[in-house]
This record gives structure tokens, sequence and C-alpha cells, in this order.
């Protein structure tokens, strides 16, 4: 379990392909470093364990499975690139964001990118699957490449605004979203579970 709170970003230094899937290695210099092997990480809100580790624990490898990659944008990533990182979370920690489970519903595509309010705010429109719709509302929870944020409008037919303060921007890999970038959604749990709860008419 996530909070959506992004930790940092962590560098993509290999990229490896597999008959199953692909090996990927990030290097990220943690500011508490108590990564283990076996740990489990969010990677752009994906949930990926940790395969291997190297001596000083700055630099780790996932195993992303082909079912993975068809889900998520990790099989867009390539080297030099920059991804958002969570830590699970511990019974200690602050549920700042929203509860995120790090499995990735699917993608959408960035179709607007524009800085408003004098550069204070970056705001973006998201084009996401028809099937989604049931389950994105307004000041809904969403996590996008697993960023905590809330869905500020539906401004048009399956398309969610997001505004992003500086700080967002600075501290995750949304500096690079750009129009026809892929990012990776997971929709907020509740509406899932009330969607089961609630009979179907």
């Amino acid at each position: 379990m996530f909070t959506g709170l992004i930790e940092g970003k962590g560098r993509v230094v290999l990229v490896q392909e597999t008959d199953g899937g692909r090996i990927i290695e990030i290097e990220y210099s943690w500011d508490d470093n108590d990564l283990r092997l076996g740990d489990s990480i969010s990677i752009n809100g994906a949930c990926q364990t940790v395969t291997e580790l190297n001596d000083n624990r700055e630099r780790f490898k996932v195993y992303s499975s082909y079912k993975t990659l068809e889900l998520t944008n990790l099989g867009e990533l390539h080297l030099g690139e920059f991804v958002n990182l969570e830590r699970s979370v511990t019974p200690n920690t602050r549920l700042g964001g929203h509860y995120v489970q790090g499995h990735v519903d699917g993608t959408g595509t960035i179709t607007l990118s524009e800085s408003r309010d004098g550069g204070k705010v970056q705001v973006f429109h998201i084009e996401y699957p028809n099937w989604m719709d049931r389950y994105i509302v307004t000041r809904g929870s969403i996590a996008i490449d697993g960023i905590s944020l809330t869905v500020v409008s539906i401004p048009k037919e399956n398309t969610l605004e997001l505004v992003l303060i500086p700080e967002t921007i600075q501290k995750t890999n949304a500096y690079t979203w750009k129009v026809g970038s892929i990012v990776n959604i997971e929709i907020d749990l509740i509406a899932r579970y009330l969607e089961k709860m609630i009979p179907a008419k």
C-alpha cells in the first residue's frame, strides 16, 4: 500500500528485455535508506518488487512482467529517464495523500499542458479510456504516475483536469509531461468497492 506522496525521482540506468518482460535498474539516493531485497516499491505508480540491490543501496533492480508492461508506461521507459518513487507505507507513516495500491488500471494521454496564474500552477488535461469514466469524478482522488492528485474538473468526455503546484512539479516527473505523454492511472480504491457493493439497476 502507498500514499501517492512521491519521495523522489529515480533515474533509469538499465533496461534489459527478457522473454516475459523487462529488467529495469534505477538509481536514487534515499534520505533514510532502508531499502531491502523483496521490498515493494512504487515506480510511476506501479507496485514492483526489489529483486537486486547494490552494496550502497542506491541502485536497485525490478522485474516487470509482460502484463505490467501492457497496463503501464514502464514498457516505454528509456535510459536516463526519471521515474516517481515511493516506498510502501509503514504503521507510522502519515497518510497525507490517499490509499494507493500500486495496481495501475491503465494509461492516459496528456492532451493539454499550460502554465497559468503567472506560472504559479501548471494545468494538465488527461484523456483516459471510456471504461474509467464511471470511477472518475470532480474533486475525487486519483493517482497519476503514482502521484496522489485531485480531479479539478471533467472539461469534456473522458478527459480530466489537474492543477499542479510548483512543489509537485519539482518533486516528481510531472515536469516532463507534455502533450502526447503517456501516464499511468490508478482509479480511487473506494470507487471500485462502491461499484461492487451497490447492486446494478
